[in-house]
């Protein structure tokens, strides 16, 4: 019975941070860009009933054929965890309410770094939240891939 209970709880948790996760909504991957580039990383929050403090977003830039043993030439099987690459943003994430919606959402103008090597990179977003009545800490790191041409 104790098993099914503590089944429950973790259902419960992963259901709250599935509320109040983000999206990547801007840029769609596989754009292109080329060092020097700014462009906008528009990221979204479905609002939700569930009580939650944002607290901040990290976004990164990893090249992938800089963390392939072989040098491929995709950014399959890259971990994100272990880095995020050049950091483009670090700090607070204060989402607002969409105009005309009813998401949550934050733009940040970000900048491919001058010398950043061409070829597919990992554009990742980092976001750490505070959810629910008791506070459980949700961090959530989600990518998609982007092409730097030089």
């Amino acid at each position: 019975m104790k098993f099914f209970a503590a089944l429950s709880v973790v259902a419960s948790i992963a259901s709250l941070a599935a509320a109040q996760g983000v999206a990547i909504l801007s840029p769609p991957a596989q754009s292109t860009f080329a060092p020097g580039d700014k462009f906008v990383v528009d990221i979204d929050r479905h609002d939700s009933l569930t009580p939650s403090k944002e607290l901040s977003v990290a976004i990164g830039l990893l090249n992938c054929a800089q963390q392939q043993p072989d040098s491929s030439a995709t950014c399959d099987g890259i971990d994100l965890t272990q880095g995020l690459g050049s950091v483009l943003y670090a700090g607070p994430y204060t989402p607002q309410v969409r105009p005309g919606g009813d998401d949550l959402f934050q733009n940040f103008t970000v900048q491919v770094p001058e010398g950043f090597p061409a070829g597919p990179a990992l554009l990742s977003v980092t976001h750490f939240a505070l959810v629910g009545a008791v506070s459980w800490p949700m961090l959530q790191i989600l990518n998609e891939t982007v092409n730097i041409s030089q």
